[in-house]
């Protein structure tokens, strides 16, 4: 079983690779103004990472290094972009938390969850790890971090691109 599970995702790899491949060696495709890969190509690539996330991690952290190497520039730009964003998000969401801790405790209680947080409140009982009733931000950071690591992903939960629940806590 495990054998035709590899041998179907290698199959699938090689499938999603050799267009990519036969795009490479006829030179930049993509847009019709020559940036970036065409939404096929987005899409064959997102499917080869689903399917080898960690290889593809290693060639997006190879890509960057040498993007850095060969324009240090505009990795510094980049950079510090990423790390305002990090911040902006960081405020956001240490506002969304104030504002839902009404009575000021620096925790949030089931029943502030659910008059401030409905998302937060369904998941209450798994953010909860003390199971004091009460939520607080390393309880919130541990989850999160958690489901990254069970995710595979290194980044701490720094992902490009918009997730279906961003800007929720």
């Amino acid at each position: 079983m495990k054998n035709s599970f590899k041998n179907n995702i290698l199959a699938l790899s090689l499938a999603l690779l050799l267009p990519l491949a036969a795009v490479a060696a006829e030179g930049p495709a993509g847009k019709a103004d020559g940036k970036g890969p065409s939404a096929e190509e987005r899409k064959a690539r997102m499917e080869y990472c689903k399917a080898n996330p960690e290889k593809c991690r290693a060639e997006k952290k190879a890509r960057m290094e040498q993007m850095c190497k060969d324009n240090p520039e505009r990795c510094k730009e980049m950079k510090e972009k990423m790390d305002q964003r990090r911040a902006e998000k960081k405020a956001q969401f240490e506002q969304r938390f104030k504002g839902a801790d009404a009575d000021g405790n620096g925790t949030i209680s089931q029943a502030e969850a659910q008059k401030s947080l409905p998302r937060l409140a369904r998941r209450f009982d798994q953010l909860d790890a003390n199971k004091d009733g009460q939520i607080s931000r390393e309880e919130i950071a541990a989850a999160r971090k958690a489901r990254f690591d069970q995710q595979g992903r290194s980044d701490g939960g720094h992902h490009r691109g918009p997730r279906p629940d961003a800007g929720k806590i």
